[in-house]
């Protein structure tokens, strides 16, 4: 006897099939995690993508069914994740990314965390005024002096490395001096476009930073072909000019006269000629 489905199956299996319609309508389909990025973030950052993107927010099991409809990988990015949330495009990835980082924010530190980055605090005055924090900037190393009756630091100062820990202490000192060195940018699983799938670390390379390391390579993979002479489109002119300019010099070095070597011939005899009447004026 087959067991009958309940409304709430029903209406989940419905969605998905809803869900998936909308996915082919766009021509990027990118993949966030949602937690732990505040609301109020979210919201201001779904003003910045009015009109450029649709955003699907619903069920995770809903996200994770319609994926695997779409593509296995995927699917299995969202299963993993806490909160999965859809944005759908016909902007690039790329594109999309760019807004992204258009509109990062910067959260306050919190004590236990591993810090992304160094953290430091900047030369200068503070508000504070000396007293406790005298010692507070003492016990993690910062160097202080009394200006103006207040406490201002001598020097940039880095408190956290790179991969550390951030103590309590340092935390707090943060807070106090309203410094938020955590940059607060959502957080994209990945992001598949035209058949392409993009991960993490491609996404999050942007495309000024893209476009330059594809320049770099483009540079060193042409000097390689002309320093061995393998011939293509881009190498052609350059090997040319090469082998024009080692030739020029042999037939200048040997004295060989012709259209191309005519004014370098007579330019090295008239130094020469001006070094041997030196010579016989002594």
């Amino acid at each position: 006897m087959k067991k009958e489905r309940s409304n709430g199956s029903i209406k989940k299996e419905k969605k998905v099939k809803e869900v998936v319609g909308v996915i082919h309508k766009y021509k990027t389909l990118m993949l966030v995690e949602l937690s732990g990025f505040p609301s109020s973030n979210f919201e201001k950052l779904k003003k910045s993508l009015r009109s450029k993107a649709d955003i699907i927010f619903t069920n995770k099991i809903v996200v994770y069914n319609a994926l695997k409809n779409i593509n296995e990988e995927l699917s299995e990015k969202a299963k993993k994740a806490k909160i999965p949330v859809l944005i759908l495009s016909n902007l690039d990835p790329f594109e999309l990314m760019k807004i992204f980082f258009e509109n990062v924010d910067y959260k306050k530190a919190k004590a236990g965390e591993v810090a992304k980055e160094d953290i430091m605090l900047p030369s200068g005055p503070t508000p504070f005024p000396p007293g406790p924090m005298l010692s507070q900037f003492s016990s993690i190393g910062v160097k202080t002096k009394t200006e103006g009756g207040k406490i201002s630091i001598v020097s940039d100062t880095v408190v956290v490395k790179k991969g550390e820990k951030i103590s309590e202490k340092v935390a707090a000192i943060l807070a106090s001096m309203d410094i938020k060195p955590d940059e607060l940018i959502l957080d994209v699983q990945s992001a598949a476009s035209d058949g392409i799938i993009f991960g993490r670390d491609v996404l999050y390379t942007k495309r000024e930073d893209y476009i330059d390391m594809v320049s770099k390579t483009f540079t060193e993979a042409l000097t390689l072909s002309i320093n061995t002479g393998i011939i293509n489109r881009f190498s052609i002119i350059p090997l040319i000019k090469k082998i024009y300019i080692g030739v020029k010099f042999l037939s200048v070095d040997r004295g060989i006269v012709s259209k191309s070597t005519i004014n370098d011939l007579l330019a090295r005899a008239s130094l020469e000629n001006a070094a041997l009447a030196k010579l016989v004026q002594k």
